[in-house]
């Protein structure tokens, strides 16, 4: 498997646009540097660009599509590799994925007619484990 960073964005503050960075620093056991998840429950969101793609290619757009916005995006890992607890090398940090995922909302078009949505299963949150320096480009390993 060979996986790497394509993206990162930091969010200074819920609701504004995010800021494309080619590096960031991750901080133990808080997340990105000044982004508005730090120190959350939810410090990192992650979403792989197979995903991306996925939904980019949809015609009816779920309520989520607009809404979930991710800190990394990961080229080259295969759907269901990010299960709670899957531990990540990227760069100088690891990562560890929280068992708590994106969840659907009711008044989705897609949940509400029973379309599989791979956001909601491919879409995750991770804590930081061990903090670093990380950069576009970075491989990415389990």
């Amino acid at each position: 498997m060979t996986a790497n960073i394509a993206a990162l964005t930091r969010y200074p503050a819920k609701g504004e646009p995010g800021e494309a960075l080619r590096e960031v620093k991750l901080l133990e056991d808080l997340g990105m540097e000044r982004d508005f998840h730090q120190g959350s429950e939810r410090q990192l969101c992650l979403r792989t660009a197979e995903v991306r793609r996925w939904m980019d290619a949809q015609p009816q757009k779920g309520i989520c599509f607009g809404r979930f916005r991710e800190n990394i995006l990961i080229e080259g890992l295969p759907d269901g590799t990010l299960p709670p607890g899957v531990r990540l090398c990227v760069g100088e940090a690891i990562l560890q994925i929280s068992a708590e995922r994106k969840r659907c909302h009711d008044d989705c078009k897609l949940f509400s007619q029973g379309v599989r949505c791979r956001l909601s299963e491919c879409a995750v949150f991770a804590i930081v484990e061990r903090g670093g320096v990380i950069q576009v480009g970075d491989g990415v390993s389990l």
